[in-house]
């Protein structure tokens, strides 16, 4: 606690000093000859000295020119700009405003100073309409002097008398959030007026001539909106605005995977874009995990356990490795993290502690999804996966702004008793009849209480932002303490972070980030003997008369006497530089580290009752520790330049990127403590220890160039180059090349199609890589006590010098599309990839004087799909409105060649096979079988196979013992899908509901064969079901297989935003109070259909055994069978947020 406290304390410092800072540096800047913001205060924008000499440039260069060499913020639409209008200006001596003259004369444009900036805008046509929505426009350029500022009155050249005008006042928010929109700017057309608006998104005209006005409103990201209204002398007038997201964000900036940051009309690759606010305005969601869900096509995240402090590996388009990881690498600001789904001490399924989930969703501005090697290529080595950009909050020009979030509510297992059923035994004193029970009601009956609770779910999180100019900030601290199903599964975590963007000149912006977050997780699915749910589903009837009362090791009173820990402290710092030396060339240098001090361990107190004690030997004590650091270095350098010629802007860049893995660990672990208060290793009767050191360095370098065409097409061509420490000796280095193209076709002026608003056609083709493991090239021994009790050394791999990383090449091609005035929006996306340089193990000849396999690269596969996304927004009205989103995604794979291979085995019962896809299942099938009287097998038939391997399924039948494993089908899901719907009513109110599911695949739940195999299954003990009978000798795994898809209600919500006026006596200025609910109801199962019981319970074909949930699965890379891992739990939350 004391570093807790420590650091805490520091943040308090850190946030007392911003604001001093803040005046202080903007003290400085207002000092800089040529720092816009001084020279304002002093005269007019306009009568700032211009120090402008252009020749034969064009407009918009010249434009950019003269805000660098003046100081002065211009904010103009580049493509409302004459495209071929080249200018030359021998201005050195004149003012800003002289120099504009003779840049549009003889042009439709004029500018005017609203706030802090210069906006330059075509001339109004005389003819007027009562009241439309603008097609939205590009964004303005935001340049280093300028930035959004609090709303005040502005300044006209030449102002009517105070009888003559009045005062025009509003607020502009989001259309389906409510949520206020700072930074908008509003202007009166035809006049000098204008301003942005405040951190509440309100804003006030003064001075507004009386009469007819029309009253804009444009904002990035947004469409543009205007109102007509009457301005009467001496009064006020009230105009609100709600902007929709613009239906296709062409112009806004996408910094995952480009060189420093492309707008997305440029980009021939999908780039998804998750809002962090929007998600957390309407859906219940607790961690990164849920912010992330399927709300993208071709992102699935599958399930660790139903214990909280877990978390869900993430998959983009599927799995691509035979034997690498298949997770896609994440960025926190430009910072490589860790992000592994499977931290943590070992438990049912797998360690399942997930380390994305240390960042607090409410930090999040927003994430960026990019999704195979065409993508990634500017990643290079390891990012064939696809790459997901986190991007925290940052400060805003205005007075400091408050929010706060809180959310309370409960988790719980849907029908424990009813999905648990029935364990039996043959009856003590009815020979020929069975008993049975349920344990689960058993103990509930026996007044014992339930053996599942409901867990308390808490979160509080606190933010504040604001800033100058030239220091904006933002800080946050948040609490997170979640109890689990039963009491002794918990989580806390606490998190820290600040962001600083400090403009430091004109042409220099330094932004500081830095975060430290602490975590504490108890777990309680560490091992059988300890873990509820293997208690309850391996419980036995057989137990009931001992102390056991029927549960399979021991009693719920006894299952938090051991401890299952997972403890972090995570610190991460990120510090980015970027130098605007002339208006054509943008430098960008990130470097940080994100460092994790994990404390791992599990403890066995000693019991009374020592070996007799319900877990036998362990009840000695015995405790297991494994503690250590992984730390990843970022250093990643870009740099581009501008060039326009004639109709085309070249964009050359060069980037140079370094990044360093390191793991360092001490285990140790103590056996036999001589007394119960012993808890530590040392005091072992019996100890042992170890150290592990892992480090690995990736250094590439690229070149890229785009070239555009009038803003509306686009080609872009990189090649990147790599090396990195795990490769090959004999291996130099990987070279990733990247061509993509775009162009947005509703631009040209042929477009004629009005009820299609907008299309852009895209296409890319890349390459990414799939590093080897850090040791894989590496020939290896271990260290064993040799002849005559000295030390040697054992062969224990054989390495191979040659080994290089697994290439990735994609062909994606696409287009986004908008109809109907943007009611209707739709993605879509094909892509075709080619794994090359697959790495397996292929068996060793014994010559080679080691035993096992090699790794080598041996193997091709090919992966394809499709991916859809949809937002339509069906009805709006006044008080009603619908909306509709959806998300649809296939994703098929299949092994070319395997280098002569006949198979490679995967986990479980799969195997990789030539002409299928990857970890596909096979086993014997049986077709028939006779048994006797007392359930023996006399004969079984299984299918022969067929096909050119003779492992296709429909051969002729064959007795059992002589047939072939053959093709049962995929263990992947290979379709996702995710529907959401929206109501609003009276702007206030709004409900969600959203489904998700995916499918196409089968699962092994092999407790199944181990209920089976205890002979506490009703089907075994009465041995009359022959296809069981066979099954169990020839093929035990079979009896556990079931399909695996599914459809559930993920999430549903109701969400009220406050009135002002509540809000006003809150003192906030604004609020949102929301109830929402997760893992709501199933609703469909491919075993099941619709007539599946919303408990998600589901029974597999051969003799009808319970399948809790058929989402559940391990957490291996490529999970095909598990046992006891608890499935997810529903929760319900109460969240509440204000900002003040």
């Amino acid at each position: 606690m004391s570093s807790i406290v420590r650091v805490a304390v520091t943040a308090l410092l850190v946030l007392a000093a911003v604001p001093a800072a803040a005046q202080s540096i903007a003290s400085r800047t207002e000092a800089l000859s040529s720092g816009a913001e001084g020279r304002a205060r002093a005269s007019s924008l306009l009568e700032q000295p211009a120090h402008l000499k252009v020749e034969q440039a064009l407009l918009p260069a010249a434009l950019d020119e003269l805000h660098r060499r003046s100081g002065v913020a211009l904010a103009f639409s580049p493509s409302l700009l004459p495209a071929n209008l080249r200018v030359t200006c021998e201005c050195e001596g004149l003012t800003v405003g002289e120099a504009l003259e003779k840049l549009f004369a003889g042009t439709f444009f004029r500018y005017s100073e609203l706030g802090s900036q210069v906006v330059i805008e075509p001339r109004p046509s005389p003819r007027q309409h009562p009241l439309r929505v603008l097609p939205p426009p590009p964004p303005a350029p935001v340049f280093a002097s300028y930035v959004a500022q609090p709303s005040r009155p502005a300044r006209a050249s030449a102002m009517p008398t105070a009888a003559q005008t009045g005062t025009v006042t509003g607020q502009v928010v989001e259309a389906r959030t409510q949520r206020p929109l700072a930074g908008a700017q509003v202007h009166i057309a035809g006049t000098g007026l204008g301003t942005l608006t405040n951190n509440a998104g309100r804003f006030m005209l003064v001075n507004v001539p009386a009469g007819t006005a029309t009253v804009r409103v444009q904002m990035l990201g947004f469409g543009a909106a205007e109102q007509i209204t009457t301005i009467v002398s001496g009064e006020t007038v009230t105009v609100n605005f709600e902007l929709a997201h613009q239906a296709i964000a062409l112009d806004e900036v996408v910094v995952t995977g480009t060189a420093g940051g492309t707008q997305r009309r440029a980009i021939g690759n999908v780039v998804a874009s998750v809002s962090a606010d929007e998600i957390l305005d309407q859906a219940p969601v607790a961690n990164v995990d849920q912010l992330l869900g399927q709300r993208t096509p071709g992102v699935i995240m599958l399930p660790g356990t139903g214990q909280v402090g877990t978390g869900s590996a993430v998959r983009i388009r599927g799995n691509s490795s035979l034997s690498l990881a298949n997770e896609p690498i994440i960025y926190i600001d430009g910072v490589r993290m860790d992000s592994d789904p499977r931290r943590g001490p070992g438990q049912r399924g797998g360690a399942n502690v997930s380390r994305l989930n240390d960042v607090h969703p409410a930090d999040i501005q927003s994430i960026e999804i990019i999704k195979g090697p065409a993508a990634a290529t500017l990643y290079g080595t390891e990012a064939s996966n696809g790459v997901i950009q986190i991007i925290t909050k940052r400060g805003a020009s205005g007075a400091p702004q408050f929010d706060i979030t809180t959310r309370l509510g409960t988790n719980w297992l849907w029908d424990p008793e009813g999905r648990t059923g029935f364990r039996w035994m043959p009856h003590p004193d009815k020979p020929g009849e069975l008993f049975g029970f349920n344990p689960y009601q058993h103990e509930r009956l026996n007044g014992l209480g339930p053996a599942f609770g409901n867990g308390l779910l808490q979160s509080y999180n606190l933010s504040l932002r604001g800033g100058t100019d030239a220091v904006r900030y933002f800080a946050s601290a948040s609490y997170n303490n979640d109890v689990g199903i039963v009491a002794h599964n918990w989580d806390r975590r606490t998190a820290l972070r600040a962001n600083v963007e400090m403009l430091l000149s004109d042409q220099l912006t330094l932004t500081v980030g830095s975060s430290y977050s602490p975590g504490q997780t108890r777990l309680v699915q560490g091992s059988i003997n300890t873990d509820p749910f293997s208690n309850l589903i391996w419980a036995n009837p057989r137990n009931l008369n001992d102390a056991r009362r029927g549960w399979r090791q021991a009693p719920p009173e006894e299952w938090s006497k051991v401890f299952s820990r997972a403890d972090n402290d995570r610190t991460t710092a990120n510090v980015e530089l970027r130098y605007q030396p002339t208006s054509w060339s943008t430098h960008r240098l990130i470097t940080g580290v994100d460092l994790n001090s994990e404390n791992n361990w599990t403890l066995y107190p000693q019991q009374p009752e020592g070996a007799e004690h319900f877990y036998g030997q362990l009840g000695l004590g015995s405790k297991s520790v494994e503690r250590g650091t992984r730390r990843f270095l970022t250093v990643d350098y870009s740099g581009s330049a501008t060039l326009n010629w004639r109709d085309f802007e070249l964009v050359p860049s060069v980037g140079f990127q370094y990044y360093n893995n390191q793991s360092a660990f001490i285990s140790a672990s103590g056996a036999q403590f001589p007394a119960v208060p012993i808890t530590t290793v040392s005091g072992g009767a019996v100890r042992d220890a170890g150290e592990t050191y892992v480090e690995n360095a990736t250094v590439g370098i690229y070149i890229q160039q785009q070239v555009g065409w009038n803003n509306r097409a686009f080609v872009t061509a990189a090649v990147r180059g790599d090396d990195n420490s795990a490769f090959g000796a004999e291996f130099e280095a990987a070279i990733y090349p990247k061509l993509s193209a775009t162009w947005v076709v509703s631009e040209e002026p042929f477009w004629t199609l009005g009820f299609a608003d907008q299309l852009r056609l895209r296409a890319a083709w890349g390459a990414a890589g799939q590093q080897p493991g850090t040791f894989d090239a590496a020939r290896l021994y271990t260290p064993e006590i040799g002849y005559r009790d000295r030390p040697a050394l054992w062969p224990s791999s054989f390495g191979n010098p040659q080994l290089k990383p697994e290439r990735g090449e994609e062909l994606e091609v696409g287009f986004d599309a908008s109809f109907l005035d943007g009611r209707l929006n739709i993605e879509f996306t094909r892509y075709q990839r080619a794994v090359r340089d697959a790495i397996v193990q292929a068996p060793l000849p014994p010559s080679s004087g080691f035993t096992g396999s090699q790794i080598v690269n041996l193997g091709l596969l090919n992966a394809w799909g499709n991916e859809v996304g949809a937002v339509a927004r069906l009805l709006e009205t006044p008080r009603f409105a619908w909306e509709l989103d959806t998300q649809f995604s296939t994703m098929s794979n299949r092994i070319e060649d395997l280098g002569g291979l006949d198979f490679v085995g995967a986990p479980g019962q799969a195997q990789h096979r030539e002409g299928y896809s990857i970890a596909d299942l096979f086993m014997r099938r049986i077709l028939s079988a006779e048994i006797d009287s007392r359930g023996r097998v006399l004969e079984a038939l299984c299918d022969g196979g067929t096909g050119p391997q003779g492992v296709d399924p429909g051969g002729a039948p064959v007795p059992c013992r002589e047939a072939p494993q053959v093709w049962w089908g995929h263990t992947q899901p290979t379709w996702q899908i995710g529907v959401g719907n929206a109501f609003t009513l009276f702007n206030n109110l709004r409900f969600y509901a959203r489904v998700e599911g995916n499918g196409g695949h089968y699962q092994v739940n092999s407790e199944i064969r181990a209920r089976h195999n205890q002979a506490t299954s009703e089907a075994v003990l009465r041995g009359d079901n022959p296809l069981l009978q066979a099954t169990r000798i020839y093929e035990n795994d079979a009896t556990s297989v079931y399909q695996a898809g599914f459809l559930r209600l993920r999430e549903l919500s109701a969400s009220y935003t406050l009135p002002d006026a509540l809000a006003r006596r809150l003192r906030a200025r604004r609020g949102l109070i929301s109830f929402g609910m997760r893992n709501v109801a199933m609703l469909w199962t491919a075993e099941h259909g619709w007539s599946t019981p919303r408990s998600g319970l589901i029974r597999e074909p051969l003799a009808g055994m319970e399948v809790w949930d058929p989402e559940v699965r391990s957490t291996g890379q490529l999970a095909t069978e598990y046992q006891t891992v608890l499935p997810p739990t529903a929760s319900a939350t109460m969240t509440l947020r204000l900002s003040f």
